[in-house]
């Protein structure tokens, strides 16, 4: 399994490379909302005070020791990955904020080069449709690299996208950066649906 795609590396699917300008966005997926994110820590913080009640009301019980163990370790796992999930998510948007103003900041200079993909990993939905997939791109002056397409893009409109859809392997792509393409700054890179009649 490879390494996941960086943040700021994202796939646009296009009908053509007519367009010479460079996207306008960089269209990340929808995350958790600020407002949204508090009222779960609020539940995260409900359920840790109420587990802590819980647990000394079994400790303090006739309950046999192991007993107390497992049903310690099981709600404090479950607490403590809810936290982490949150703080990730909390992690991940400051991120993503900072790709869109750096992309809106340096679009103008932007400058497209053209790669072909060389790999591709694909994500399903319980209903067989493309959840996600990411592209693995070699481009002639640099290291290949590797961009996500995100179903939950607004932009996308919670796309149902099948997977004939997905850009096959040997297919052109135009790679959107402002300089060489590197893990940390804003990629985007345009992929003609291959189901498109030209």
């Amino acid at each position: 399994m490879q390494e996941e795609a960086p943040v700021g590396h994202v796939v646009h699917l296009v009908r053509s490379f007519d367009d010479d300008a460079a996207p306008s966005a960089i269209g990340f997926g929808t995350r958790v909302r600020p407002r949204t994110r508090i009222v779960l820590w609020l539940l995260v913080g409900a359920a840790a005070i109420g587990t802590v009640a819980a647990l000394t009301a079994l400790w303090t019980s006739d309950a046999p020791w192991w007993f107390s163990v497992i049903f310690t370790v099981m709600p404090t796992f479950f607490i403590f990955g809810c936290g982490v999930a949150l703080r990730e998510s909390a992690r991940l948007s400051r991120r993503e904020a900072h790709l869109v103003q750096e992309w809106a900041r340096a679009r103008e200079h932007a400058k497209p080069i053209m790669g072909r993909v060389s790999e591709r990993e694909v994500s399903l939905t319980e209903h067989g449709g493309v959840s996600a997939f990411t592209l693995t791109v070699a481009e002639a002056p640099g290291a290949p690299l590797r961009a996500r397409w995100h179903r939950s893009n607004p932009e996308n409109g919670d796309a149902t996208l099948l997977q004939t859809q997905v850009p096959p392997i040997g297919s052109r792509v135009r790679i959107w950066s402002v300089g060489m393409p590197d893990a940390h700054g804003p990629v985007i890179v345009e992929a003609i649906d291959p189901s498109v009649v030209p």
